[in-house]
């Protein structure tokens, strides 16, 4: 009864904010984008949207929506923000487990009567044969493998000579596994100041990053063709065991699969033929 009262006031509450005549104010302040990559190539998203909430009908609004909603469509719908959505394209990728969390309402000013919230996206953009839509994985030897960002998998405004646009309190991270070598980016990242912590490479013409961070940011600039790179060398013992995994994920696959049944009688029908003659030989 509790509960089924509750939800009443919560609906009622948005009818009368949406039909009422009352005018709900959201402004876009900020946008961090953090993109964790795994050694398979997928890759964890988290995006934090931070807004402005204009006057009280606008908290109670947003309130409100914290209460019963969790879907992306509703919170675009009812903040009327173009950057209410998650900022890699679905158009060459997948994304699994998308997860809204709005967070509580904070940093109030009664004088202007404006407060502040976040809302955080996190999703996964799975692996693949070849990594993920988001980051290709290329195995150029046999225990190393170049990882690459792919940058149209960005949903973020590209010049037509290449350049990737970040808007205005937007910042970009990405993070790498710790065993990465061979790291470049052709835009220096904002937390990365120490000319000397780069290699020149003849070979390749590239100067590669030679530091210890694995943590690399950029944001609020036109980043000039945008590419970023990096290799994970994997240990013999890894290597064993991703081969002996993959042949029993190989080996699983194909019993579950159509042709699974028939061989699994061929084999039966073997296992008894063989078994039929050993008796009669035995005799």
């Amino acid at each position: 009864m509790g509960v089924s009262t509750s939800n009443m006031l919560i609906s009622l509450a948005l009818l009368l904010l949406l039909s009422g005549g009352v005018f709900a104010d959201f402004a876009h302040k900020s946008l961090s984008v953090a993109a964790n990559v795994n050694k398979d190539g997928s890759v964890n998203v988290e995006e934090r949207l931070e807004i402005v909430l204009g006057g009280q009908s606008s908290r109670d609004l947003y309130e409100a929506t914290r209460a019963a909603y969790s879907d992306l469509a509703t919170w675009k719908n009812r903040t009327g923000l173009s950057e209410m959505r998650h900022h890699v394209s679905r158009a060459n990728l997948d994304i699994e487990n998308l997860r809204i969390t709005p967070q509580a309402v904070e940093r109030c000013n009664s004088f202007l009567g404006t407060c502040y919230a976040t809302i955080v996206l996190d999703y996964l953009v799975p692996s693949s044969q070849n990594g993920s839509g988001l980051i290709k994985v290329f195995r150029y030897k046999p225990r190393t493998a170049r990882y690459s960002l792919a940058q149209d998998a960005l949903s973020f405004e590209q010049t037509k000579t290449g350049d990737l646009v970040l808007p205005k309190g937007t910042t970009i991270s990405i993070t790498i596994p710790t065993s990465s070598e061979k790291i470049y980016f052709s835009s220096q990242p904002q937390n990365i100041n120490d000319t000397l912590l780069f290699r020149y490479d003849s070979q390749s013409n590239r100067r590669y990053y030679t530091g210890a961070e694995r943590t690399f940011s950029w944001g609020g600039d036109a980043l000039s063709k945008f590419e970023f790179t990096f290799e994970v060398e994997s240990s013999l013992e890894s290597e064993v065991l991703d081969f002996f995994r993959d042949f029993q994920q190989s080996v699983v696959a194909f019993f579950l699969g159509p042709e699974g049944l028939a061989a699994l009688f061929i084999l039966a029908a073997g296992a008894a033929s063989a078994y039929y003659f050993n008796r009669l030989s035995a005799k």
